[in-house]
């Protein structure tokens, strides 16, 4: 009889040592695992997210937006809010912090496996700063093809000079002195040495060396048609 006891009393010992082993608090406990999910968005490419320990506040790499009541805000904040909010995503430290203290990041949309910062400047959201990135290809090719299809910003005309980086959506028209009429508008083409006709808002407008003149002679450009704007 005594056996017997010893018995069920160990069976007993096991069932709720394997009882504890599975109880809800440790299933939460693995499925609270920390994540660094983007939780707000300040403005068109300013975030904040949440790590383990801190709430980090950055700003995407490479790409520029227009600013709080100008034409193309509204689009980029709903596009920053639609593509980051409560993501995971992957994110590169390109510079640790700029003249705001914000953090510098590259963002990898892993889900729609996207870089937000190209998909941004690729659809006229935001235009690239090259000074920033140094002439980054993906990101000039991107801009190159949203002004060729003149996709968002690049459709509205509007001068984002408060918001500018090195290259601007809106042509320069600068203006040559008539002696009779005084300051007239007249479009001026730059020639490059190599004799390239570009357009004002061409990615190589006013690029190496070259002169601006209202009557250019040499070979129009094939991307921004130079005498002869793309249609």
């Amino acid at each position: 009889m005594p056996a017997i006891l010893s018995f069920l009393g160990l069976i007993f010992f096991f069932s709720v040592f394997s009882l504890q082993g599975n109880t809800p608090n440790s299933i939460d406990a693995n499925d609270s695992a920390p994540r660094n999910e983007i939780i707000r968005v300040i403005q068109p490419g300013v975030f904040d997210i949440q790590s383990q320990d801190f709430l980090i506040r950055m700003r995407a790499w490479g790409v520029e937006f227009p600013k709080r009541g100008q034409p193309g805000y509204e689009a980029a904040l709903a596009f920053t809010e639609k593509k980051l909010i409560s993501t995971a995503p992957h994110i590169s430290i390109k510079r640790e912090f700029d003249n705001l203290n914000l953090k510098v990041v590259d963002i990898q949309l892993l889900e729609q496996k996207v870089n937000f910062s190209k998909e941004a400047i690729l659809l006229g959201i935001g235009w690239h700063n090259e000074k920033e990135t140094g002439r980054f290809g993906p990101y000039l090719m991107a801009q190159l093809k949203a002004k060729r299809l003149k996709t968002g910003i690049w459709s509205n005309g509007f001068a984002y000079s408060s918001a500018m980086g090195t290259v601007s959506p809106q042509p320069k028209l600068p203006t040559l002195y008539d002696r009779r009429q005084g300051f007239i508008p007249s479009l001026s083409f730059w020639v490059t040495s190599f004799g390239k006709i570009h357009r004002p808002g061409c990615s190589f407008y006013e690029r190496g060396r070259g002169t601006l003149t209202s009557k250019p002679t040499g070979t129009d450009c094939r991307i921004c048609g130079g005498r002869f704007p793309k249609k």
